[in-house]
């Protein structure tokens, strides 16, 4: 009898087990990688990843996006603030938004049709289509058992790569950051005029596309804060350049002639030729992120091993504590191993896919 009683309690405690509701996620179960922002639980992407998809590549995209996030880190705080995108720029208004400016369209970005824009080196151009994308990023804060808006930071992508009669022509990029500075104060004021939000700081930076087949992406001309209703663009020295090359000789000959040495061990490694090449973004003249691809033809594992013990020895000697460090080893198409380092870490990560 005592048995049976006490299997009916273990039952009946299993039934209340089942009725009882699922444990729902909180803010506070949300893990915050160090030095990043915490997305907004139930995350929504934004209806406007199509067209983002569409007109940027996904390298641009995800170099818009990582320096758009990187900079707002100075004024959101990682630790208070939770991300999200898409919040107040709906398809529509985006739509809307790189449009030709018109008597129909007054928040178009794009220069009115048949005018003619100077590009800063004599060449006026005739239907000028310069911003080709915004992107929004939202940083959100808890307020009881919802997210308010509290913050947003916008990407301008600015083309300056322009078709004219006689082929292409480019805008400078002083011209290239005088009407992006326009244009993104004009789209501070519309952000304004729209419900929900009012005074809270938006943050806008000038991103200007690199060319449609180019290996390296592009980078970011220009900055400003705006709190409520006031503030100013202020430009932003970044740039992308090959390793090796006359640009990366000049800039930094230590990590030039460091990568040559890395580059010639590797390709007198094996049979057959390795192909190594590098390429990094430049931050006020210093490096900020190198990342060394490495293509090979291994048959062995014990080859990938030699590969990958040459270029640990070798980026040793690289200044590490200044710069981002990331080496992707390939296999004709395929990925075989991922090498990190963070600037200041102590130790580098290395991941095997095989």
């Amino acid at each position: 009898m005592k048995f049976k009683l006490g299997l009916f309690l273990v039952m009946f405690a299993l039934l209340l087990s089942g009725c009882a509701p699922t444990p729902t996620t909180t803010p506070e179960d949300i893990i915050r990688q160090e030095g990043e922002y915490a997305i907004v639980d139930q995350f929504t992407s934004s209806a406007n990843r199509v067209y983002h998809g569409t007109y940027l590549p996904i390298h641009q995209a995800l170099e818009v996006g990582t320096r758009l996030v990187d900079l707002s880190k100075q004024h959101f705080s990682v630790d208070e603030y939770y991300m999200q995108e898409g919040e107040i720029i709906t398809l529509s208004r985006l739509g809307a938004l790189v449009r030709r400016e018109s008597g129909t369209n007054p928040i178009g970005l794009n220069p009115p049709s048949g005018s003619l824009f100077p590009s800063g080196n004599g060449v006026d151009i005739t239907d000028a289509i310069v911003v080709s994308d915004v992107l929004e990023v939202n940083f959100m804060k808890r307020r009881d058992n919802e997210y308010v808006l509290e913050g947003i930071s916008i990407a301008l992508v600015l083309n300056p790569s322009q078709s004219v009669d006689l082929g292409r022509v480019n805008i400078t990029p002083e011209r290239l950051y005088e009407y992006g500075s326009d244009m993104g104060r004009k789209l501070e004021s519309y952000l304004r005029s729209l419900a929900g939000v009012g005074d809270i700081p938006i943050y806008i930076t000038l991103y200007s596309l690199g060319s449609v087949d180019a290996i390296l992406p592009g980078n970011m001309i220009g900055e400003g804060l705006f709190l409520s209703r006031s503030g100013q663009f202020s430009q932003l020295n970044e740039s992308w350049l090959l390793i090796p090359s006359n640009a990366s000789n000049e800039l930094d000959s230590i990590t030039h002639n460091l990568f040559l040495q890395l580059k010639g061990q590797l390709q007198t490694l094996l049979p057959e030729a390795i192909g190594v090449f590098a390429k990094a973004r430049v931050i006020n003249r210093s490096i900020d992120l190198m990342l060394i691809e490495v293509n090979t033809n291994v048959k062995t594992y014990t080859e990938l091993q030699a590969v990958v013990q040459v270029i640990l020895n070798d980026i040793q000697e690289f200044e590490t504590d200044r710069m981002d460090l990331k080496v992707h080893i390939r296999n004709l198409n395929s990925t075989l191993v991922l090498i990190e380092k963070k600037a200041n870490d102590d130790d580098f990560t290395i991941i095997y896919l095989n």
